[in-house]
């Protein structure tokens, strides 16, 4: 969905409907690959990763693999589909902005749009993603008393209400500055890389033509 031109292969597809495909393509993605996003962040206290799937799995059953899952099913949605919307929205602007140049410097429009895009986006669904890692590495505090300040939480409402008591609205934003920096250049990349390949298709076919 990445820089997706809904009129460009013929379906007319609205930009709303291809929003809300990248949003869905997004959340189904996520899903899938909780059980890893899990096993990653707390595979730092494990010998191996065998030793963490057998033990996460023995001392806090299936579901430990699925921790964080509604946080992050609610904000994939918005979050993919700020993405787009915001790509797009940006590049109509230096469209606007720089008619001229924006053609001579297309890669660079793309790049910056795109790490633009990821900030806004990161910004904006940003507590539901804290929440989230919150909730993940919950289960193994002895494991964590060495960190500082161990919290448990009961599921992502208990999470938030704990977070608004104990650290005021700016608890919601703990960690976002490093966030949005990896935001910035991840997105970025994406949208540069996957412009810039769709040209490159596009011209190859075009002279074989």
């Amino acid at each position: 969905m990445v820089g997706y031109d809904p009129k460009a292969d013929g379906r007319n597809i609205s930009n709303f409907e291809a929003a809300v495909a990248g949003s869905v393509s997004g959340l189904v993605t996520r899903v899938l690959i909780s059980p890893l996003d899990v096993i990653k962040i707390r595979f730092q206290v494990y010998k191996t990763l065998r030793d963490a799937v057998v033990t996460m799995y023995r001392t806090e059953g299936p579901l430990v693999f699925y921790k964080g899952l509604n946080p992050t099913l609610i904000a994939i949605f918005p979050y993919a589909g700020f993405q787009f919307s915001f790509y797009n929205y940006l590049q109509r602007i230096c469209e606007w902005v720089m008619p001229a140049e924006g053609k001579k410097n297309g890669n660079l429009k793309n790049l910056l749009c795109g790490s633009g895009a990821g900030v806004i986006s990161k910004t904006l669904t940003y507590p539901l993603d804290l929440f989230k890692k919150r909730l993940q590495v919950g289960g193994f505090e002895q494991a964590r008393v060495t960190f500082g300040q161990v919290r448990s939480y009961q599921g992502l409402l208990d999470c938030a209400r704990q977070v608004l008591r104990e650290e005021g609205m700016r608890g919601f934003f703990k960690g976002l500055s490093p966030s949005l920096l990896k935001a910035a250049f991840s997105t970025g990349l994406v949208f540069f890389w996957y412009e810039f390949f769709c040209n490159l298709f596009h011209y190859m076919k075009k002279a074989d033509s």
